[in-house]
C-alpha cells in the first residue's frame, strides 16, 4: 500500500496522463468551468474518496496553484493509491503550453 504521494512537474503529468493515469482537478464548479485539461475528472476536494476516485493505477490530483490538490494526493496515497500532485497546478500546466479547455464558453482560463 502506498503511503506518501510524489510531487511531479507538469512534463510528467502530461506523460503519466498520456500513459493512462487518471488526473483528478479538485476546484470548485466555477473554477473549472472556467479551464481545465481535458480529459481530467472534476471531484471537488471534500468528496475525494475511493468510491469517487474508482479504480486507477495512477491519480494526478491538481487545482490552480497546487496548494489543494498536495494535500488531496496525500489523502490518496494513505489510501493505497499511486497519487501525484501537480506542483504548481494548472498555473505550471498553462505555463509548460500544455492545453487548457472550458465549458463556460470563454477563452479557457485559470481562477
Amino acid at each position: 500500500m502506498a503511503t506518501e504521494f510524489k510531487s511531479i512537474s507538469a512534463e510528467t503529468a502530461r506523460k503519466l496522463v498520456d500513459a493512462g493515469a487518471r488526473m483528478i482537478d479538485v476546484r470548485s464548479e466555477r473554477d473549472w468551468a472556467a479551464g481545465h485539461v481535458e480529459g481530467a475528472d472534476r471531484v471537488p476536494r471534500g468528496q475525494v474518496d475511493s468510491h469517487t476516485v474508482g479504480r486507477a493505477d495512477s491519480v494526478i490530483a491538481v487545482c490552480a496553484d497546487g496548494s489543494k490538490s498536495k494535500r488531496t494526493a496525500k489523502r490518496l496515497a494513505k489510501a493505497g493509491y499511486s497519487a501525484y500532485h501537480l506542483t504548481g497546478g494548472l498555473r505550471a500546466w498553462d505555463a509548460a503550453g500544455f492545453p487548457l479547455r472550458s465549458t463556460d464558453g470563454n477563452r479557457p482560463t485559470i481562477l
